[in-house]
């Protein structure tokens, strides 16, 4: 008798067991519902007044951007990238990828460093660099940095100083 008793007592724990686990769904179903239907009427209520058009440029007003931008870049040396997208009119995300494109076909040489600032080095600087590299031959981190700040104009062009060699 005992053993019925047990199994009586073991259906009837899995059944409370699935009922408990049905209405733990169907509350949580129902509080999806009610949230995704929240969500309907806040979206409802966000209303577009203006959107921004993206113009097109021509082939002569890309060429004029491009080099306002380059000269820009070289003019100022050491830029804040979303100074830079601001001075164009660019996102700044729009100025890091033209800043990145332009590295790649070699257009701009610079590094860009985690603090979102581009600096830019000119064809005589690297070479300088890279003289001082071969001259030394191997060269720690720290050394090419103390020779790259010799070496490396960090000024506006309105102050240039020709690079020394060291």
């Amino acid at each position: 008798m005992s053993v019925q008793l047990c199994f009586k007592k073991k259906k009837k724990n899995k059944i409370l067991f699935f009922k408990q686990e049905e209405e733990k769904r169907k509350a949580k179903e129902e509080e999806e519902k009610r949230e995704y239907e929240e969500y309907l009427k806040l979206k409802e209520s966000f209303v577009v007044e203006e959107e921004g058009v993206e113009e097109k440029m021509t082939e002569e007003e890309s060429r004029s951007f491009l080099m306002e931008f380059l000269e820009y870049v070289k003019k100022t040396k050491v830029i804040q990238l979303e100074d830079l997208a601001s001075h164009l009119g660019l996102r700044t995300q729009e100025a890091i990828n033209r800043i990145q494109d332009l590295m790649a076909d070699g257009t701009l040489t610079g590094v860009i460093d985690d603090r979102g600032k581009f600096i830019y080095i000119t064809p005589e600087e690297m070479a300088a660099v890279a003289r001082y590299i071969k001259e030394r031959g191997r060269v720690s981190i720290a050394e090419l940095v103390q020779a790259s700040n010799s070496l490396i104009n960090l000024q506006p062009d309105s102050q240039a100083v020709a690079p020394t060699v060291a």
